[in-house]
């Protein structure tokens, strides 16, 4: 968490500034109080308005540094919670495909939300507030030593006594978060899952069977959470309990002092305020070191999740292909059950077009996720001109995938084409004709929005959108996963039609409903139901 702290220092030694002036005003301000009440009972009068005058700057004063603490303080949570969400989203877009999916969508969610809201909170919120406490405490002390040591330290030794606390129950302060934590990512995954399928949530009316497990998953989230609040409102209570009983003691010694005649009733009115001062800064220094104490091993596994290594090390990604692709002898299983490949031999060889046939479950897009290395080989291996995949991260570079659940994001049509590049709007039209779409080739259409996951285009659309996105990109080779599924039978030609004149590529089609009269068309056609185990 320290780098946030660091690149947000501007902010939080403002803070800091201000709030250093306004306690010293809040404190110089109670000397005031009691001038004031002091030469009002002499019936000094042009002395009793001079210092409710500087009574009122001071007061004003006081009120604008705090003003200025308060926006500051704002500025730095704000600016560290910035900069924690910024590299949540990097770490989860630097993970490999296989690393992401080793994670429930759900906990990055709540990564993302409950945890770095949770840090803000209760890390960089209470950071400020702790110097700010501090100062008043140290401001206040030395007030009280100057109008009498033995008040001074009859306050300190009874106010101190909460802060022992928090190291106390520091156990139960952690351990209540961190099950809090793990019961709002459980809760959350869930959540998500039955978002993503809503529709089938639908069409089999299972409405009130999900809502039965959504109120377990949140009643046992909840639950966590009113355990998490019950220990901090125990130590609270314990805290103010003895802050009071300290309070009444050290008023009663102040009344002593003033029965002895060793206080005048202002001097008594300026303790009363100084004690005021300092009571509830020791209360809140209590509950700071709660709050900070409980969120550090969140805070470590936040740092932990940001900092882990998924790039694959010293790795490089493919960059082209010079001549072939070539399976040895691959062998490959899921969680070590039945071999989905065994002994699996191709070339592929570059520039030239493959189709990939065979029922569902025979190993089609498992030997494309290979290609990918989203998985290693269990045996065997499969080598880019002659060097195994296993020396590279990832293939991203050399391959472009379209796979057959069509992804597209809530965005302007050329974004989702464009992907964020400076493309042409030409290039983009030019493409979108070729494909049949030329409903969406001008640049008014180009500007639309398309909501979330197409749901407002009709799956054909969205498959060619998906395929023009894939031709854009003009990278060295195409991996394309079922493009015909869920096709009238129109769109379906059309995209075959598509395919196969692509050129200059290497093209890699996964299929089993493929037109017969089109496979010759293929320089080679892989039926893997003929060499599945």
């Amino acid at each position: 968490m320290r780098n946030y702290q660091k690149r947000n220092r501007p902010a939080f030694f403002g803070a800091l500034i201000c709030v250093l002036l306004s306690d010293a005003f809040a404190v110089v301000l109670q000397f005031f109080k009691g001038d004031v009440l002091d030469y009002a009972i002499a019936g000094d009068s042009r002395l009793a308005l001079r210092y409710a005058l500087l009574l009122a700057a001071f007061i004003l004063l006081e009120t604008a540094f705090f003003y200025g603490y308060d926006r500051l303080s704002a500025r730095f949570a704000v600016g560290c919670l910035r900069g924690l969400k910024a590299d949540i989203w990097e770490s989860v877009l630097a993970r490999s495909y296989v690393a992401y999916k080793a994670r429930a969508q759900g906990e990055y969610l709540a990564k993302y939300t409950n945890e770095a809201e949770l840090i803000k909170e209760r890390h960089f919120s209470m950071l400020p507030m702790l110097f700010e406490i501090v100062f008043k405490i140290v401001f206040v002390s030395a007030a009280l030593f100057l109008l009498d040591w033995r008040i001074a330290l009859v306050t300190l030794v009874l106010l101190t006594t909460p802060l022992y606390l928090p190291k106390l129950i520091e156990k139960r302060l952690r351990g209540a978060q961190a099950e809090y934590l793990r019961a709002v990512e459980g809760n959350l995954s869930k959540v998500n899952d039955w978002l993503s399928g809503f529709e089938v949530i639908k069409n089999f009316s299972v409405e009130r069977g999900v809502m039965k497990r959504f109120r377990a998953s949140n009643d046992a989230a909840m639950e966590k959470l009113l355990r998490d609040a019950e220990v901090n409102i125990l130590a609270r209570l314990i805290t103010t309990l003895i802050s009071y009983l300290s309070y009444f003691i050290i008023l009663a010694c102040a009344a002593g002092l003033v029965l002895s005649g060793e206080f005048s009733a202002g001097d008594f009115f300026v303790a009363v305020g100084m004690i005021d001062q300092l009571s509830y800064p020791l209360i809140s220094l209590s509950g700071i070191l709660r709050r900070l104490v409980a969120v550090r091993p969140a805070c470590l596994e936040m740092e932990a999740f940001i900092n882990a290594p998924f790039l694959g090390g010293e790795k490089r990604e493919m960059q082209s292909l010079k001549r072939e692709i070539r399976f040895e002898n691959a062998t490959f299983s899921y969680g070590g059950e039945k071999p989905v490949l065994y002994g699996f031999n191709l070339t592929i060889e570059k520039g030239k077009r493959y189709l990939f046939k065979g029922p569902s479950g025979c190993g089609k897009t498992t030997a494309i996720n290979l290609l990918l290395r989203y998985h290693d080989v269990d045996a065997g291996d499969i080598l880019l001109d002659g060097v195994s995949v296993s020396a590279y991260s990832g293939a991203y570079r050399l391959f472009t995938v379209v796979r057959q659940e069509a992804t597209l994001f809530c965005d302007t049509l050329r974004n989702n084409l464009a992907m964020y590049r400076g493309l042409d709007d030409e290039a983009l039209i030019g493409v979108l004709e070729k494909l049949g779409l030329s409903k969406f080739a001008n640049r008014r259409a180009l500007d639309g929005m398309i909501t979330e996951n197409g749901a407002n285009l009709s799956g054909g659309e969205k498959k060619r959108i998906c395929l023009a996105r894939a031709l854009l990109r003009d990278t060295e080779a195409l991996l394309i996963d079922e493009p015909l599924a869920n096709l009238d039978g129109v769109t379906a030609e059309r995209i075959e039609d598509l395919l196969l004149s692509i050129e200059n590529k290497t093209l890699i089609v996964v299929s089993h409903q493929f037109s017969e009269n089109k496979l010759s068309a293929f320089d080679r056609v892989v039926d893997f139901s003929a060499a599945a185990p």
